[in-house]
């Protein structure tokens, strides 16, 4: 009799004992599998977090780059358009020089002329012009006066009689060029080549700017001739 019950006792107490492991393993099962849940839940939370992060540092990204060639395109429509004005300006000055240069090349038809009637008995009209300039010269070691027409003082005398009354050098004929009381004063008289006007022209010199018209008559006919 007390071998039956010290059998059952035995039983059960291994039935106990192998429910505590089921159920020692099965909570153990529960734990992992809740760990791993976890686990999982984070990962997709944080990753998809991670991927909104990426991406909108990626559309920042674009954005800025975005910002960046509109910035660029803008400076280089700036710098085109400040080309243009430069070219524009630079145009415009030289449109202003040309028109200077053929202001002076109108001689006595300049806006600047001054003229009179003259009572001298071989001259028509006197002319002055207040805005006269001198012609500018090459001579660096002071005005050496020449008579040559090779040199370089009569070159620049040629240009000043060209200056003063309109007759380009190469249409010019000189029929008399010469002092005037000094090496730094002159008259000379000219013709365009086909002789229809005649003028006498007085030059002077100022140091370092070369020959200067003063007056130019002009005349009835050529007394040089």
């Amino acid at each position: 009799m007390a071998n039956n019950f010290d059998n059952q006792y035995r039983s059960r107490s291994d039935q106990r004992s192998k429910r505590r492991k089921t159920n020692l393993i099965l909570n153990s099962l529960i734990v992992i599998v809740v760990v791993l849940i976890i686990v999982v839940a984070s990962t997709i939370f944080y990753g998809g977090r991670n991927d909104e992060k990426n991406a909108s540092a990626a559309k920042n990204k674009v954005s800025q780059h975005t910002k960046n060639n509109d910035k660029s395109t803008v400076t280089n429509n700036d710098n085109q358009d400040n080309t243009v004005t430069d070219e524009s300006t630079t145009d415009d000055n030289k449109e202003s020089n040309e028109e200077a240069d053929d202001e002076s090349q109108q001689g006595l038809e300049s806006k600047d002329i001054v003229a009179e009637d003259s009572n001298e008995p071989n001259v028509k009209k006197s002319y002055t012009n207040p805005n006269w300039k001198s012609v500018g010269t090459e001579q660096t070691n002071g005005h050496q006066y020449s008579s040559d027409s090779n040199s370089i003082d009569w070159k620049e005398k040629e240009k000043a009689l060209s200056y003063a009354t309109g007759i380009p050098v190469d249409n010019m004929t000189i029929w008399y060029l010469s002092r005037n009381g000094s090496d730094n004063e002159v008259v000379g008289t000219i013709t365009p080549k086909d002789q229809s006007k005649v003028y006498r022209v007085y030059l002077s010199w100022v140091d370092g700017q070369g020959w200067k018209p003063t007056k130019v008559l002009e005349l009835k006919e050529n007394d040089m001739r």
